[in-house]
């Protein structure tokens, strides 16, 4: 259950209140005073609050709850927090959580921690439901359907009259199961789905009335196990949709996925663009370690560091240019990141389209064409610009010199706003995330092309000169 489910306005008026006094005896290491204003806290509360404190902070405030705050608090946070607070607690701390969470989510919670953790965890559990569950999940490919569907659904059949199927989910539906309800699937008596509703037409209907007049189609947003989370979020957010049913090849009914995975898939995998973009992992955002911060982003900036020895060597390339006409290098920075900046524009809404279904894996001609204008517009712009302010700084150089300078960001950022657009494109044909695109790998080729491309045309105006 997702963060937000269990907070609400009420909430936030006392926590608003209630943070800086803790932050207060957080700091002071009061942690006697702390743990009794923590007493008068509803793990909702904390909920709304829990980003706002330091992972320190939040790991000491955990071990002052009680048992019953602690498990309320563990099963509403998010995935990342709740392992990052599994990597410091130990495992008698651990025990009391595991037995409190549901075995659903317990099994969902284990599948996402690292292999070694996990296989360590598992020795913790003591619900055989729950490791039945959780060898469920390991049969499905990570970040899969399977990996997060609930096995536990109602089973309503066509002949069921709408008083009937009312009485079958009031005698079978538990409390917390009640999100079970948002959408409810229709199967044969060979368990094949064949139709669906939501709970207010089951409602309203005639009591008399049979499910099989009042179902409708769900050819159209049935979804596989093996299908990725983000292909199954994408179908959610066009249809509408509470719930997805989840079936196998022979078209049975094997689990549902509940709007709240859908909202912890898109959570999850916003996290994870946003850290790509910026050359990371999604880890990152709870590590407390200077060290390991530090190593989550070290291997993003090999391509980093590779485009700029490229870029020394083309710039070593041009060296009798640039000793003849020195001018050139103080647009140099310039232009190349005026190419930089438009480039991650580009790619950076190439990226969200593809993310979110609002652009098609083949409409990269159409998208690639779109930018190329985008960056022509920009280019002329800012061309004419920086030509005019190359002419008022080195008027001795004359027009030429500024018409290198315009027509090499007009370049620049036409060829970087066309290549931007186009990478996350590749990436996915390459089965590799768009996210990556528009991290520093994007940003080192548009200086390589940019920079080239300057320097051949300051060669040009040195012949033209000569």
């Amino acid at each position: 259950m997702p963060a937000g489910k269990m907070a609400n306005h009420n909430s936030i008026q006392p926590m608003a209140l209630l943070l800086p006094e803790m932050k207060d005896l957080l700091i002071q290491r009061d942690l006697d005073l702390l743990k009794q204003l923590l007493k008068e806290c509803q793990p909702a509360d904390l909920v709304f609050c829990w980003s706002q404190l330091a992972p320190d902070e939040q790991l000491t405030v955990f071990q002052l709850l009680s048992a019953t705050q602690a498990v309320k608090l563990f099963e509403n946070l998010e995935m990342e927090a709740q392992r990052f607070l599994l990597g410091k607690l130990d495992e008698q701390q651990i025990a009391p959580l595991f037995a409190g969470l549901h075995p659903h989510d317990l099994a969902r919670l284990l599948h996402r921690l690292p292999h070694r953790a996990m296989s360590k965890m598992k020795n913790l559990v003591k619900r055989e439901e729950a490791l039945q569950r959780l060898q469920i999940i390991e049969s499905y490919p990570p970040n899969s359907v399977g990996a997060l569907m609930h096995t536990t659904f109602v089973r309503l059949t066509p002949r069921m009259t709408a008083h009937q199927a009312l009485q079958t989910l009031q005698a079978v539906t538990r409390p917390h199961e009640r999100e079970y309800l948002y959408a409810l699937f229709v199967t044969d008596e060979q368990g094949r789905l064949i139709g669906g509703l939501a709970l207010p037409d089951l409602v309203s209907a005639a009591a008399d009335a049979t499910l099989g007049e009042l179902m409708t189609s769900v050819d159209a947003i049935k979804v596989r196990p093996t299908t990725d989370q983000e292909e199954a979020a994408k179908i959610v957010a066009r249809h509408d949709l509470n719930a997805l049913p989840v079936v196998n090849d022979q078209d049975h009914l094997t689990g549902i996925l509940t709007v709240d995975d859908i909202i912890d898939i898109i959570r999850a995998e916003a996290s994870e663009d946003i850290a790509k973009m910026a050359g990371t992992k999604a880890e990152e955002f709870l590590a407390g370690s200077a060290w390991r911060v530090a190593r989550l982003r070290m291997p993003w900036l090999v391509a980093t560091i590779i485009g700029g020895f490229i870029v020394s060597l083309v710039i070593k390339h041009f060296e009798g240019t640039l000793q003849q006409i020195v001018a050139l290098a103080s647009f140099l920075p310039l232009i190349a990141a005026m190419g930089g900046n438009v480039g991650a524009q580009s790619a950076t809404i190439a990226v969200r389209g593809l993310a979110i279904g609002q652009i098609h894996p083949e409409s990269w001609r159409r998208v690639m064409l779109l930018e190329l204008r985008v960056g022509l517009l920009l280019g002329i712009s800012y061309g004419i610009v920086v030509g005019v302010a190359a002419h008022l700084l080195y008027a001795q150089m004359g027009w030429v010199f500024a018409a290198v300078v315009g027509l090499a960001m007009l370049t620049s950022m036409a060829v970087a706003s066309t290549i931007g657009s186009v990478e996350p494109f590749v990436f996915l044909h390459f089965r590799i995330d768009p996210a990556t695109a528009t991290g520093p790998l994007i940003t080192t080729i548009t200086d390589l092309i940019s920079t080239s491309t300057y320097l051949a045309l300051g060669t040009l105006l040195l012949v033209r000169m000569g």
